[in-house]
């Protein structure tokens, strides 16, 4: 077994029996007899000989990209290995894929898939060649690039998040925030130059019903790494205010699987489930789903969909109110109905009691009427009996009938004389039948 240890620019490198080095060692180069001393130049040579005879051909290694930039052409990455327990770096190597190389990878790839894998935080298979260059150290050149290899990583990352959060109860959590029938207050997440931003206030604008929406933008970015820690962050802003709104809409256009991963990230998850106000997700995906629209009260496929759902559910209230509207007025039309119904019956009703009473009462009135002519009858008879009978006793009584059966009446001085002792001395008057006659004593 060959073993060589090599310390150059902060670089240490292990060989073993898995690479077999068949270059001499010169003698005495790393011993401690070696009177020789040699140049930093003569050193590199050699290392990189090691390199080249070592690993001649290039090798897949699988790795995270920690940085990616796009210089002249070339794709620059700085690829790092993480322990298993922490985010510690347990490796790292710088690389390139010169432009010729990079052209050819999209050409196989295609080109919106290359650049969604070969961005920061991506988890890659790439096929290198180590170069060591005399001035700028170890660089690993990159050949090629296996996506399968990030799409199965994103996927088997995904499903781990999936079952935490199915695990802890969250999938559901948002999904039962109830969400206004008329949501008009949006808080949307979105970037204010991405097209699907455009899309979702022209939809709601331009609705041929006339509703009217207030929309206010919570800028955040809406593809790599910032996407998930700026989401989350809009989203516990606007829950500070959520009084102020009926719903969170994240949106954005449309975009490849690998664009899409940034809705898996586990932390922005949970500010989705725990959010206040129902989150509504429209993130421009026809076939693939999120982590993000799993946990989300309501998951549409794009921004244009997103704001067609928010249009017809104002134009379901709309519909359930107008239908409650006619259910009023059909209810109060069949209570009209039975009253004046009623009223109807009790016209009818009052109006035979009326005429009864009144036939019963006119017989009685005829009963009393003829009754009263019977008693007026028979007084003014009895009246008359006694009226003649006062007549009778009248005339028997009359002092005229009296004087013509020979009596008079005595006066004195006109007082009535109706005893001897009320004579007094002087003249008295006597009344006749036929006339007065003075008496002189």
């Amino acid at each position: 077994m060959w073993v060589l240890g090599v310390f150059l620019g902060g670089f240490s490198l292990r060989l073993n029996s898995l690479f077999f080095c068949p270059y001499v060692i010169p003698k005495g180069i790393f011993g401690p007899v070696s009177p020789k001393t040699y140049t930093l130049v003569e050193l590199a040579a050699f290392v990189r000989r090691v390199f080249a005879l070592n690993l001649p051909e290039a090798v897949w290694v699988q790795a995270e990209i920690a940085q990616a930039s796009i210089s002249r052409g070339h794709c620059w990455l700085t690829l790092v290995e993480k322990g298993e327990e922490s985010d510690q770096i347990s490796a790292q190597l710088e690389a390139v894929c010169w432009a010729t190389s990079l052209h050819k990878i999209r050409a196989d790839h295609g080109t919106k898939l290359v650049r969604e894998v070969l961005q920061e935080g991506m988890s890659v298979r790439l096929r290198v060649r180590a170069d060591f260059h005399q001035r700028y150290g170890l660089k690993l050149i990159v050949e090629d690039l296996d996506a399968t290899y990030t799409l199965g990583k994103l996927e088997q990352e995904k499903q781990r998040i999936l079952v935490k959060l199915q695990e802890e109860g969250l999938l559901d959590l948002n999904a039962r925030q109830p969400l206004s029938v008329t949501p008009q207050r949006l808080a949307v997440i979105s970037s204010e130059t991405a097209a699907g931003w455009a899309d979702f206030q022209e939809q709601l604008r331009d609705n041929a019903y006339g509703y009217r929406f207030s929309l206010r933008l919570f800028s955040a970015a809406m593809q790599g790494v910032q996407t998930g820690p700026e989401v989350s962050r809009r989203i516990r802003q606007i829950n500070r205010v959520s009084e102020t709104f009926d719903a969170i809409v994240i949106i954005r256009g449309g975009g490849g699987r690998m664009d899409l991963a940034a809705f898996d990230d586990e932390d922005l998850a949970r500010e989705i489930a725990g959010s206040q106000l129902p989150v509504i997700v429209g993130i421009g995906h026809e076939t693939d789903e999120s982590i993000a629209d799993r946990v989300a009260n309501t998951s549409l496929k794009t921004p244009t969909a997103t704001a067609v759902f928010l249009i017809q559910r104002m134009m379901q209230a709309e519909v359930r109110l107008l239908q409650l509207g006619r259910g009023i007025g059909r209810a109060a039309g069949l209570q009209l109905l039975g009253h004046t119904q009623s009223l109807e019956e009790m016209e009818v009703r009052i109006n035979v009691q009326a005429r009864t009473a009144l036939e019963r009462e006119s017989v009685r009135l005829d009963q009393a009427n003829t009754a009263l002519k019977r008693l007026a009858d028979q007084n003014l008879r009895q009246a008359k009996q006694q009226l003649d009978q006062y007549a009778k006793l009248l005339a028997v009584l009359n002092p005229e009938t009296t004087l013509a059966r020979g009596f008079s009446i005595l006066s004195q001085d006109g007082k009535l004389i109706t005893s001897v002792g009320e004579i007094r001395p002087g003249p008295l008057q006597a009344r006749l039948r036929d006339g007065d006659v003075e008496l002189n004593k």
